[in-house]
């Protein structure tokens, strides 16, 4: 093929901000780590593939667990929210049985197998709004049990003019030592307001199970939902009928969605 250029496992970029080596930088939209020491705006090689320990804040990760980049602390974190980017997935466990750095808070590194596939989704406005989307966010067991009364942001607003339309999701609901208690159905609202993009509930026994649950809650199939209200929001998970106590373990939740820009 005579246009291929290269496989892309480093790209060259201008550095956003001086980093060193090893270092996370967030250049547009493409996420790298640097190979070597750059001052701002030097032109330096950055690795976009592969498996790499990158600085972290305070945040815990469970293997799998999506890894986001604090690009105003330069850190890797759990935080999710519009002004965090999907970097990756939490790479830790290893061969041996032993596992990597990133699963408590003191770690000063998290290991992250790095998925440039995903940058694009967190700029979700930018992208062509016929194509579905998808995206996947962590909730540790404080956010569980916190959301009756602090809604998890799943979904960072649009922009003015465009609606967040939700074709299918996914719950995945991964217990441990300590099942949870209380609480009540499980829903999806636009940010501040009771409007539902999607019918489909997890019930409070899903969620207090001892065991491993998938819930899918597939496409819509009910009576019109009014989303006038819904315009430039984005989308939250609560169970606002009451609240989750105790309880360990976290929920993976994946939204396929599409972004409409309304006439």
């Amino acid at each position: 093929m005579q246009n291929f250029i290269q496989k892309g496992g480093t790209v060259v970029g201008t550095a956003p901000y001086a980093v060193s080596s090893g270092g996370g930088a967030l250049i547009g939209r493409r996420f790298g780590v640097a190979t070597d020491t750059y001052a701002l705006s030097a032109v330096g090689e950055f690795l976009t593939e592969g498996v790499i320990d990158i600085a972290k804040d305070t945040s815990t990760f469970a293997d799998g667990a999506n890894v986001y980049w604090d690009n105003t602390n330069k850190v890797a974190t759990s935080l999710t929210g519009s002004a965090y980017v999907e970097i990756g997935t939490a790479a830790l466990v290893l061969i041996d049985g032993t596992v990597a750095l990133g699963g408590a808070s003191g770690d000063a590194t998290v290991r992250v197998l790095l998925t440039p596939s995903s940058h694009p989704l967190i700029m979700s406005v930018d992208l062509d709004p016929t194509v579905q989307q998808a995206k996947t966010v962590t909730l540790t067991a404080a956010n569980i049990i916190a959301m009756n009364g602090a809604p998890v942001s799943i979904l960072p607003a649009p922009a003015a003019g465009q609606l967040i339309i939700v074709d299918a999701i996914l719950v995945e609901l991964k217990p441990t030592a300590t099942a949870f208690t209380g609480g009540g159905a499980v829903t999806f609202v636009y940010h501040g307001t009771a409007v539902t993009p999607h019918t489909g509930t997890v019930t409070a026994a899903q969620v207090i199970a001892t065991t491993q649950k998938e819930i899918y809650l597939g496409p819509n199939t009910s009576a019109a939902i009014d989303l006038t209200t819904a315009v430039a929001l984005g989308l939250d998970i609560t169970n606002a009928t009451a609240a989750f106590a105790a309880g360990t373990g976290v929920a993976f939740v994946t939204v396929w969605y599409s972004i409409v820009t309304l006439g």
